[in-house]
């Protein structure tokens, strides 16, 4: 007897066809990144295709998967606001350990070091969570970020402070390695845009509340009180993980069907195959899905051990060598390159706008906060536009191609936050060198445009990054979250000293020439990565 899940994943499969260039057929199965993502009488694909396994994370209720998505969005908001939410309450610290001997830029490194460490720390997660599952490796991280809170908030020396500022960061790393890999796990390509958006847009929104209270919460009360406030949120954020966040982490057996082989891989990711393809990658491949499913209870789902994946070694070792080899596409590159520098210059402005404000425009330090109310609308905005908008215009440009998805369509998006941030830069460099001629508003404005360009480039990247290597797209997603954070570390960790040599506005316009003459590559990648895609499927 054939299930309605049985039903819509025949259909799916019949329906799905990987390129040339105006339709496909059965016998051509090009592995390039192209998705036949829109039907023939103009239906949507749900891709990737589920099984009939109601543990299948595909085929959690809603209910269950807005659990799950609550609890990626809360650690990873709490966790980055600990990682970067020291700008607001800095010149705290330096008045703190500059009479111990401590220089500026030492005080400063308690912001910056965190979050470079938080690469290594996604790229140490990353394989643990292949070898042992999603759930485990979440609950550890959230363990580690709550202690490594409740010590920074008890340190009596800059030394211990530093030290557990790094296993934040460590603990942060799962925010840029298993967060989005859950999400994917449990998410249809069509529909990726809109939940990145809502996992990437929240985090902006919650720490700008964050950013705003903090330096009233520290002016009322001591430093100590930052880290008190946020162990509460973490350990709440333990508690509701324990009891919401399933493991998505999922099996499911290749099957041939409709002349193709349908497997997904360890990361999540459907590839459609050839019968011969199929044999030389998994072997022996049954002809459908007949197998009856038990459906998990609750209380197996609390189970804080996902077991050790087959081959778990290998599976943990070759993570790691996959993302190497993304690094061999022109798409991921851009895509990090992009992601970074945006991420680069948003934490140089975070880092100095405090000193601008207290010294330039004489606000109290309790009120440098208040720099952030603009972030609200533009986190909503940014959700909207990189989200919502962005699913509808990759339709859109799908449908322009007979229903065929390119994954280079993403890059259209990224030319509003391009123009938006420019702007933001050259309106916060010049209010900032000249503070006689120019409101404190302009130092709000340009950090409210540049946040929302910011925000869309870190949701669009990540969109594109889990398309861009069609070999292993699971991979390229984590290279493209997790690296920026090493390359944005330079421009972060320069601008004090460009400050000093030269000028706000000189030390601004050398991050801005670089902003533009990144973003402008997405040009040639627009037009010639889809050969570079083509080439790859040709040797694969």
């Amino acid at each position: 007897m054939t299930t309605s899940i049985d039903h819509a994943k025949a259909t799916m499969v019949a329906d799905h066809m990987e390129m040339p260039e105006k339709g496909f057929s059965d016998s051509q199965q090009p592995s390039n990144g192209d998705l036949q993502l829109i039907n023939t009488i103009g239906e949507i694909r749900r891709i990737p295709i589920p099984s009939s396994d109601p543990n299948d994370p595909l085929n959690y209720s809603k209910w269950r998967k807005l659990g799950i998505l609550i609890c990626c969005c809360w650690f990873s908001i709490f966790s980055l606001v600990l990682v970067g939410g020291l700008g607001p309450i800095l010149g705290v610290f330096i008045g703190l350990y500059a009479p111990t001997g401590k220089s500026v830029q030492q005080v400063v490194n308690l912001t910056t070091y965190p979050s470079l460490v938080m690469a290594f720390g996604s790229f140490l997660i990353l394989p643990l969570t292949m070898m042992f599952g999603r759930r485990p490796i979440f609950l550890g991280c959230s363990i580690l970020l709550l202690g490594s809170t409740l010590g920074a908030g008890a340190s009596n020396s800059y030394n211990t402070h530093m030290a557990c500022r790094i296993l934040q960061g460590i603990a942060a790393g799962a925010t840029e390695s298993v967060l989005p890999l859950i999400i994917t796990d449990m998410s249809f390509v069509d529909e990726r845009g809109l939940w990145f958006g809502v996992y990437w847009g929240s985090q902006n929104l919650i720490n700008t509340a964050f950013g705003i209270s903090a330096s009233y919460l520290v002016a009322a009360t001591s430093w100590r009180y930052f880290y008190w406030v946020l162990s509460i949120f973490a350990a709440a954020g333990l508690v509701v993980g324990f009891f919401l966040l399933s493991e998505t982490r999922y099996t499911r057996s290749p099957a041939s069907m409709n002349g193709q082989v349908i497997y997904t891989d360890e990361w999540g990711v459907t590839h459609f195959l050839t019968d011969t393809e199929a044999r030389e990658r998994i072997g022996q491949v049954q002809q459908s899905d007949e197998q009856e499913y038990r459906q998990k209870t609750y209380l197996q789902h609390l189970n804080p051990v996902s077991g050790i994946a087959p081959n778990a070694l290998k599976l943990g070792l070759g993570a790691n060598v996959k993302m190497l080899q993304a690094c061999s596409s022109p798409g991921v590159i851009y895509a990090i390159l992009v992601s970074s520098i945006a991420l680069g210059v948003g934490i140089a402005m975070s880092l100095v706008y405090a000193s601008i404000l207290t010294t330039s425009f004489h606000w109290s330090e309790k009120s440098i906060g208040l720099v952030n109310v603009g972030i609200l609308p533009a986190s909503f905005a940014a959700m909207l536009y990189a989200g919502y908008v962005g699913d509808k215009m990759n339709l859109w440009l799908a449908k322009r191609r007979n229903g065929v998805h390119v994954p280079e369509d993403t890059l259209v998006q990224l030319i509003l936050p391009f123009l938006v941030g420019a702007i933001g830069i050259i309106i916060f460099a010049i209010t900032a060198n000249d503070p006689k001629n120019h409101s404190s508003w302009g130092i709000i404005m340009g950090w409210t445009l540049y946040e929302f360009a910011f925000i869309v480039v870190l949701i669009t990247t990540t969109h594109f990054g889990s398309e861009a290597f069609p070999k292993n797209p699971g991979p390229a997603l984590v290279v493209v979250i997790g690296v920026k954070n090493i390359i944005s570390f330079g421009a972060s960790y320069g601008i004090v000293p460009m400050v000093h040599t030269f000028n706000y506005l000189t030390a601004f316009m050398i991050l801005f020439g670089i902003y533009v003459g990144i973003f402008l590559l997405g040009i040639p990648v627009y037009f010639f990565n889809h050969k570079w895609r083509a080439y790859m499927a040709r040797e694969k």
